[in-house]
């Protein structure tokens, strides 16, 4: 039994505007969002820790930031406790933050599908100068 031309045509048409209604209904596809002000991202993240010379180990991050412009994060770890605080601030869509002991880092504010919708990526140095990311969602 041979196909007939307007089944093929039929079907074609259907996967065709099948296919642009996915690529077109989701207009806020997940990457990096611009951050306008410290108020957007104020409140309680959590997350994991990866610093240079924890010997492949992530740590636990609680970090809690604050509409003033400070922040707090704190972590117990095996070889003690984390607890540093300073200030962040807005500039060109990224979140800076400068340590009250020296460290330093940028983070970028992501979409993504699926379960955290917000991911916050803080890159940064500590103040003896290990690089270290930090991967935080909000606290549900």
């Amino acid at each position: 039994m041979r196909p007939d031309k307007s089944r093929i045509c039929a079907l074609a048409l259907a996967i065709a505007v099948g296919l642009a209604g996915c690529a077109g209904s989701d207009s806020a596809a997940p990457g990096p969002v611009a951050i306008p002000n410290v108020e957007s991202i104020a409140g309680k993240w959590v997350g994991l820790l990866e610093m240079a010379g924890s010997r492949d180990r992530q740590d636990y991050i609680e970090v809690t930031i604050a509409n003033d412009g400070t922040y707090r994060a704190a972590s117990a770890r095996t070889i003690g406790v984390m607890d540093a605080r300073g200030t962040v601030s807005v500039s060109d869509g990224k979140l800076t933050i400068q340590g009250e002991r020296g460290s330093k880092g940028v983070g970028t504010l992501f979409t993504q599908t699926g379960q955290p919708p917000r991911l916050l990526q803080v890159n940064g140095t500590t103040g003896d100068g290990r690089p270290y990311i930090a991967r935080l969602r909000p606290e549900s």
